[in-house]
């Protein structure tokens, strides 16, 4: 589906909420879609922003309810791995800080650059 396909069905799905929710008819509810695209004021622009928030809050109503399901696994998920973290911090020997006086960061190559080819 193109952009302009989607922006059409979504345009259509407006209009029938329109029609269906507000009793607009349809030459309103189309006309109050197109202005609100172009970001025109109107007397029924108002409401296509309501029907908008609306659609999207039944949308995304089951993906919140996974969220909301989820979270309690995920606190104990976190917790666990908090109390391994802790326990292997604990088991561990501590690291040595054995700097050989390196002057510079581990990832540098002492060789430099490399050489750039010179072509003759």
């Amino acid at each position: 589906m193109t952009p302009e396909q989607a922006s059409a069905r979504a345009a259509l799905l407006l209009i029938r909420r329109l029609i269906r929710n507000h009793g607009l008819t349809f030459e309103e509810a189309a006309t109050a879609v197109a202005q609100r695209r172009l970001r025109e004021d109107g007397p029924h622009t108002h409401l296509v922003i309501a029907e908008a928030h609306a659609v999207m809050t039944e949308a995304l109503a089951p993906v919140r309810a996974a969220i909301e399901a989820m979270r309690p696994m995920m606190k104990a998920a976190a917790a666990a791995m908090a109390e391994m973290t802790r326990v292997l911090r604990t088991a561990l020997p501590p690291q040595q800080s054995d700097r050989t006086g390196r002057d510079r960061p581990a990832w540098a190559t002492p060789y430099g650059p490399p050489q750039r080819r010179r072509f003759r």
